[in-house]
């Protein structure tokens, strides 16, 4: 594992340990003696597999109240999808501000967020198929969405009418968050 690009300070992308040969392929997702060698302090809590069987389904943006904060690692293992990454907090130069990162199945990294950080993931392929582990135990009810089309954002996604679930759909604003 090893930092290519750093953003907003904290946010990391990292390639991926991965070796090749006639039998296939065997990639290292997570290592716990690596990423210590890196200034990222994480450990796996809870690991998801979400499987996505269409290009332009949306997750997010998402995050986990200050009660209750996550760190995220994620990487596509099979298929492609653009992870993107707000800035969610409000004392930052960068409140507010988004990045974008491409995951796909074929180049091995994955994206390091630090709790703190809005996370929203748009497949662009089929059947694309996530990894996404967290450092802390998802709590029920400290769960937050914030609209994705939120102005005060500004995400720009490739796709005009993203699948979305009834809740990303619902959700408020940043400002109406914060307003409470």
């Amino acid at each position: 594992m090893k930092i290519v690009n750093r953003f907003f300070d904290d946010v990391c992308v990292l390639d991926l340990s991965i070796r090749n040969d006639h039998r296939g392929s065997m990639r290292v997702t997570f290592s716990q003696s690596e990423i210590s060698r890196i200034p990222v302090d994480f450990q796996i809590a809870e690991q998801r597999i979400y499987t996505i069987p269409d290009a332009g389904t949306f997750f997010g943006i998402h995050f986990q109240d200050t009660a209750h904060p996550q760190a995220k690692l994620v990487s596509v293992i099979q298929g492609e999808g653009i992870d993107y990454v707000v800035d969610l907090r409000p004392d930052s130069a960068t409140f507010r501000q988004w990045k974008a990162v491409l995951l796909n199945g074929i180049a091995p990294q994955a994206v390091y967020i630090p709790a703190g950080f809005g996370h929203a993931f748009l497949s662009t392929k089929d059947n694309t198929i996530q990894l996404f582990a967290v450092n802390e135990q998802f709590v029920d009810g400290c769960m937050r969405r914030i609209h994705y089309l939120d102005e005060d954002i500004g995400l720009q996604l490739p796709v005009s009418n993203p699948v979305l679930s009834d809740a990303d759909r619902a959700a408020p604003t940043l400002a109406q968050i914060m307003s409470r």
